[in-house]
């Protein structure tokens, strides 16, 4: 004997993929909203800006100095990096483009300092050992 899908069966198989499809779009709004990596900006030790990095954010910003100097910094892909400065060596743009929690990038003679803050980054010392 075999058994044919009736109507009720085919409005419970919708709902389950309309449940599966709405649980994914919240899984990735919740995933976007728990990203925690921001890049604090400081110039002479005074916060000047923060930013959270997304892949979707793009920026160009310029900070001037009290000395006279500027940096301009880009923020574009996660990442964000010193695209030019008034600075001698210009060390501040070979230390590239940072995006992971902790990493820097300081030009000490314009006193600038950016940080990347993930709170949630897991990947620091649980435990130590003697």
């Amino acid at each position: 004997m075999k058994k044919k899908i009736n109507k009720y069966d085919i409005g419970l198989i919708a709902c389950i993929i309309i449940i599966n499809v709405l649980l994914i779009i919240y899984g990735g709004h919740q995933a976007i909203k728990t990203n925690n990596k921001v890049a604090f900006i400081y110039s002479n030790n005074r916060l000047v800006r923060e930013y959270v990095i997304t892949d979707e954010v793009k920026d160009e910003i310029t900070i001037e100095s009290e000395t006279g100097g500027y940096n301009r910094m880009r923020i574009e892909d996660g990442q964000i990096w010193i695209q030019d400065a008034s600075c001698p060596d210009k060390i501040c743009i070979y230390q590239g483009k940072i995006s992971r929690n902790g990493e820097m990038i300081v030009c000490l003679p314009n006193g600038l300092f950016i940080k990347i803050v993930d709170e949630s980054d897991q990947s620091g010392i649980d435990f130590i050992a003697d």
